[in-house]
């Protein structure tokens, strides 16, 4: 039984300690720095470590970043890079990756790009001065190469992806759903529903690529002509643009676009409005992310496990950087897309 005189006296105190921790669990101190350091404690039984636990939560205890950097030579911080804080869909990723790094005793940072070269050339650099233990990044520009010289240094890196990528020497793995699938399989659902001239917008960069491909290897598949409006971003302002030009074509309008990301959707569906387009009656618009904006427009949409992703890539980390942990190569991680339905389409 632990002192409560001990614990009152603690919670008094400007922060408490880990000797304090011991003094009114009635335990060492070298069991309460193994137990909350995270370390294998096979000596500290099963009661004991419940009661340090116990009595380190009533005491409010917070451990000391510095001195766990200075024991462990790391900072005890995972970075999140990200080419668009505002874009609805990295939210999501974030959370999932905090939810799961908290636990095993990391702090996430968030590193925004603005998706250009420059920003992920920054955001390199900033690693290089050994700002954070582990890495999860969307990269629009950096491959694999480019990385390398933080990989060197002992910081693993997950990389979002569009698509599996090839086992590496390095410590940089990869988590994705196959974005060309996810994007054939929204293609056939629009030609499935009698649809003919189909356009895609996307944005210069990013995951257009693969999303583009899978659009493109359907519609030739089934002999229909391909058109796309690209854009510098992925923004809904670039969505209203792409359909105003669409619109303004000398070409036959399209009766459907399919968006590269939900937010150039949601451009494009305001922009038909504008224009006195029905949707779908005149004009159907899908798009790809499932932000929660999108349930709200009735958008039908791939959905993306964002939280799933995030948190698999803190998995994986966490797992690198553990002490006998994983060693290259690479990994590249699949998880599953979902098609939502609803009445845009």
């Amino acid at each position: 039984m632990y002192d409560r005189r001990m614990r009152q006296k603690t919670r008094n105190s400007a922060r408490p300690t880990q000797k304090d921790i011991a003094a009114a669990a009635g335990v060492s101190q070298a069991a309460v720095s193994m137990v909350l350091n995270k370390s294998e404690t096979p000596s500290v039984p099963a009661a004991t470590r419940d009661r340090i636990l116990k009595v380190a939560g009533e005491l409010a205890y917070q451990p000391s970043h510095p001195a766990r950097t200075l024991r462990s030579a790391r900072t005890m911080t995972l970075a999140c890079i990200v080419p668009d804080i505002t874009n609805p869909f990295y939210p999501g990723l974030v959370r999932g990756l905090q939810t799961t790094a908290a636990p095993a005793g990391y702090d996430v940072l968030i590193y925004d790009t603005d998706g250009a070269l420059d920003g992920e050339r920054r955001a390199i650099g900033w690693l290089q001065q050994g700002r954070a233990d582990g890495v999860v990044g969307t990269f629009f520009h950096l491959r694999a190469p480019d990385l390398a010289v933080v990989a060197r240094n002992r910081v693993p890196i997950v990389r979002l992806e569009g698509q599996g990528k090839s086992r590496g020497a390095l410590p940089i793995d990869s988590v994705f759903i196959d974005n060309a699938q996810a994007a054939a399989k929204m293609t056939r659902l629009l030609i499935g529903r009698g649809h003919r001239r189909i356009a895609m917008i996307m944005g210069e960069f990013g995951p257009g690529k693969q999303r583009a491909l899978g659009y493109e290897t359907v519609m030739r598949e089934a002999g229909l002509a391909t058109e796309y409006v690209t854009d510098t971003t992925y923004s809904e302002e670039a969505g209203a643009r792409a359909m105003q030009l669409l619109l303004a074509s000398d070409r036959q309008r399209p009766t459907a676009v399919f968006g590269a990301n939900d937010m150039l959707a949601i451009g494009a569906m305001q922009a038909a409005r504008s224009a006195g387009l029905a949707i779908p009656k005149d004009i159907a618009i899908v798009g790809f992310d499932d932000i929660p904006t999108a349930k709200l427009l009735g958008l039908t949409t791939v959905r993306q496990p964002e939280f799933e992703l995030g948190a698999l890539a803190a998995r994986t980390l966490i797992e690198r950087l553990q002490p006998g942990g994983l060693k290259p190569p690479g990994r590249s991680l699949e998880l599953k897309f979902e098609i939502v339905e609803r009445s845009s389409v």
